[in-house]
């Protein structure tokens, strides 16, 4: 070494820079999982308190029995007769609209009951995409109009109620009982050709905490957006 002459700083050991990499890799792993972490939080938050999730939490108190199941092929094809003498599936019930499934017959005393609340509960989900279907088991059309003639003079519209007749009335062998429904009346809510719950007997329909219940579940009908090229 000259006179004068800084000795050469020495490198860093290999070690060191490689100890180095390893902790700023666990450094950025460790950070991507917190954020996988956090964005997994505000999902299932989202999950926990959306519509859904809220109308669950309602079904202890309105006394609904979680059923969460599709329907079987056999029921979404078995064919249930109309009042103008057509054929009608569940298949055939669109989709994208919540199902109210009531079974019933003008001679069940609860059935009649409640009738007057369910035309009522109809009328509450007018801005959404809700279908009341009734099927009745009763022996001949003749009796279901002769009762709605006495009743309200006249048989209610398809978009009010869609009156189906199930064909089979034999015991061991109905579409009732397919469902798990033996007692009249029963009713259940579906959507997308999947039950989502049961409601066993008669009830007050009108009843605060239900319709909110099947607001939360029924999609909204959108509006009708304005045309603005219309003058």
């Amino acid at each position: 070494m000259s006179e004068g002459s800084q000795p050469a700083t020495p490198a860093p050991p290999e070690d060191g820079v490689r100890g180095e990499s390893v902790r700023v890799v666990f450094v950025l792993a460790a950070a991507v999982v917190l954020v996988a972490f956090a964005l997994a939080q505000v999902v299932s938050g989202a999950r926990g308190s959306g519509p859904e999730a809220q109308a669950k939490k309602l079904m202890p108190i309105i006394r609904a029995e979680v059923v969460d199941r599709p329907l079987s092929e056999a029921q979404l094809r078995w064919p249930l007769e109309t009042g103008d003498g057509r054929t009608l599936t569940l298949a055939q019930l669109p989709r994208d609209q919540l199902i109210f499934l009531n079974f019933w017959a003008t001679w069940c005393p609860p059935c009649r009951e409640e009738l007057p609340s369910m035309f009522r509960l109809r009328q509450e989900m007018g801005d959404r995409r809700f279908m009341m279907v009734a099927v009745s088991y009763d022996e001949a059309w003749s009796d279901i109009r002769d009762f709605f003639q006495r009743w309200v003079g006249r048989t209610p519209s398809e978009t009010m109620m869609l009156l189906l007749k199930d064909p089979i009335l034999e015991e061991g062998l109905t579409l009732r009982e397919t469902f798990g429904t033996r007692e009249l009346p029963d009713s259940y809510v579906i959507y997308d050709q999947r039950v989502i719950a049961r409601f066993v007997n008669a009830r007050n329909w009108i009843d605060p905490t239900i319709v909110e219940y099947f607001s939360k579940l029924a999609p909204p009908i959108p509006e009708i957006a304005d045309d603005e090229s219309a003058p």
